[in-house]
């Protein structure tokens, strides 16, 4: 009996230390950009969270959108820096939002996303936002 309790809570120990502390229900990404195309980015990332805001599930909806935040800096050495971190209740939901923006890109939105190229341009290479280190949602 003593070999089978031993044997359960090491797997229980097991699975928790190795268990992944990467969540699936965010993503985000860091923009440095140069001054002289900051109101090509501010208009393209404004139109890409209006696309969010008219297609995708909010709130306490099923696959809901809890936040999306777009901030950016003052100016620093001829760059703006925009912080961008989107955050869904579940997987599923940011699974949502990847099939929705497959279904879009090529259809209604198309013009809207057609006009992003700067996303691949100007992020920082790495700075995907996969972890949440803290965080206050009342």
């Amino acid at each position: 009996m003593d070999r089978i309790l031993a044997a359960a809570i090491a797997i229980i120990i097991a699975s928790t230390c190795l268990a992944s502390d990467v969540p699936t229900t965010n993503w985000g990404a860091v923009l440095k950009v140069p001054l002289d195309k900051v109101k090509e980015v501010d208009k393209g990332l404004i139109d890409w969270g209006n696309w969010i805001k008219e297609t995708h599930p909010m709130g306490d909806e099923d696959m809901g959108l809890d936040s999306l935040t777009i901030t950016k800096s003052n100016p620093s050495s001829g760059f703006i820096y925009y912080v961008i971190v989107e955050r869904y209740d579940t997987p599923e939901g940011l699974r949502n939002h990847q099939s929705l923006y497959q279904r879009d890109s090529m259809a209604d939105y198309a013009s809207t996303f057609s006009k992003l190229s700067f996303m691949r341009t100007y992020r920082i290479s790495g700075s995907e936002q996969k972890k949440t280190l803290f965080s206050i949602i009342p």
